[in-house]
């Protein structure tokens, strides 16, 4: 047995000696010794814009209109605040909008919430017209309407034509 170990062994070792053009030895240190590939990765540019979102409330309403001086109403010429009634304002429920708020109609405009009225509670509101005839081709219509913050700057509505 000890003869059979021994020619074997003799045999490997020719086998690798002779085994050098097929480079079977160099494969373990080849592995060690390279230096790894580089890889390359093609990156794509990403555009990155900023973007201001706001969050917008608006708030559904049933909409009419009214004017100055109009006995069958129950109007005046001074708005509940005590000013001269002109075009922009609009009458509110002050537990809803307070008094003195700006607030912006959707396709309308912005109105100050200067007046009350006796008919409007809860999310009704009155459009000062400057006639009856205008108020009442305005009619009853619903309409989405926001508190603005920016009082700076600000152009009333001059109601629309109906």
């Amino acid at each position: 047995m000890f003869w059979l170990l021994f020619f074997t062994v003799i045999i490997a070792m020719v086998w690798i000696v002779t085994a050098k053009d097929l480079d079977i030895l160099s494969l373990s240190s080849k592995s060690e010794e390279q230096e790894p590939e580089e890889l390359v990765v093609r990156k794509d540019p990403i555009v990155i814009k900023e973007v201001e979102t706001q969050t917008l409330e608006w708030f559904y309403f049933v909409a009419t209109g009214y004017s100055a001086n109009d006995p069958s109403q129950g109007t005046g010429s001074k708005t509940f605040t005590g000013k001269q009634i002109y075009e922009g304002v609009i009458a509110v429920d002050p537990d809803i909008i307070p008094l003195g708020s700006l607030v912006e109609i959707k396709d309308i405009g912005l109105f100050v919430a200067d007046d009350t009225g006796g008919r409007i509670k809860g999310n009704r509101i009155d459009i000062f017209f400057k006639s009856k005839e205008k108020a009442v081709d305005f009619g009853k219509k619903e309409i989405w309407l926001r508190m603005v913050d920016d009082t700076k700057n600000i152009e009333l509505a001059q109601v629309m034509e109906y």
